[in-house]
């Protein structure tokens, strides 16, 4: 089956106008939500996603395709070369491509904040997709049943929520920064995957840094005077809300979709970065 989607996926890709040649398409490993490819053509390189709406994940595919365009204006994304429909075709990045298995270096950190620097800064119209964690945290609560999860694990996600700090949304916000959707080459970082983007408050995305990248009081307090213009207590605060929303995507995305790939481990591993933060931190 899976074989079989991403042969329909490439042929897809097959078809459209925008190669400046025969285009030789290969699957690309990564991408739990869409099908990934390399595709040359013309003697230039690009990437390729392939993916559906997703009502469960609240991920529309346009929404996907504006936010990419803005980033790439801003200078921290590939630039679009075709969207439509569910396709996004961007311009490949090669370079190193971060990992949560590995720690971030200063150096790195530093190329991290400028990027998120550099897309905070650029103008986005508020009429974009919003994105709060809360909101979209208790959406996801009320689409799951809880025999998901245990009594106490409800209540923890219930807590960590009812103590969230107030947002003020005035940028556009990458919402999923995983070390995996950093790329760095030729001396900057490059952000990639703009599914869940939309308009926000920075602070969410300096916490999910924070949070996903593991790091200490000292590594924080530098990515937020690189970055500049956040709060260090909002990223402290909304510490307990970005953890919750890595658990949640990875209970949503089991009960609707299923299990498969790497799916157990890292939904043991956002467990246990809850766990380990609950409720009341506020950080080193």
């Amino acid at each position: 089956m899976a074989g079989s989607a991403a042969e329909a996926a490439a042929g897809r890709l097959r078809a459209l106008d925008c190669w400046r040649g025969p285009p030789v398409i290969a699957p690309w490993p990564g991408g739990r939500t869409n099908q990934n490819f390399r595709v040359e053509s013309g003697g230039r390189t690009y990437f390729a996603r392939v993916g559906i709406d997703l009502p469960h994940h609240f991920v529309r595919r346009s929404n996907e395709a504006r936010c990419a365009r803005l980033a790439a204006a801003s200078g921290a994304a590939p630039p679009v070369v075709y969207d439509a429909d569910g396709i996004l075709v961007t311009e490949f990045v090669a370079g190193r491509t971060l990992s949560h298995t590995e720690p971030v270096d200063d150096a790195t950190l530093d190329l991290v904040a400028d990027a998120l620097r550099l897309v905070h800064a650029h103008p986005a119209p508020a009429d974009l997709n919003r994105f709060d964690p809360v909101a979209i945290c208790r959406g996801n609560l009320a689409g799951l049943p809880r025999r998901v999860m245990t009594p106490a694990r409800w209540r923890l996600l219930e807590s960590v929520l009812d103590a969230a700090p107030l947002l003020r949304a005035r940028c556009l916000i990458h919402a999923d920064l995983i070390p995996e959707n950093f790329i760095v080459a030729d001396g900057r970082a490059c952000i990639v995957d703009w599914e869940y983007a939309g308009y926000g408050d920075p602070a969410v995305d300096l916490a999910q840094i924070d949070v996903l990248f593991r790091l200490d009081g000292r590594r924080t307090a530098r990515l937020l005077g690189r970055h500049g213009g956040v709060d260090i207590a909002t990223v402290r605060a909304l510490r307990p809300v970005l953890a919750a929303r890595e658990v949640l995507w990875c209970e949503v995305q089991a009960h609707h979709v299923g299990i498969s790939g790497d799916l157990p481990e890292y939904r043991q591993l956002c467990w246990q970065r809850l766990e380990e933060i609950g409720p009341g931190e506020t950080g080193a």
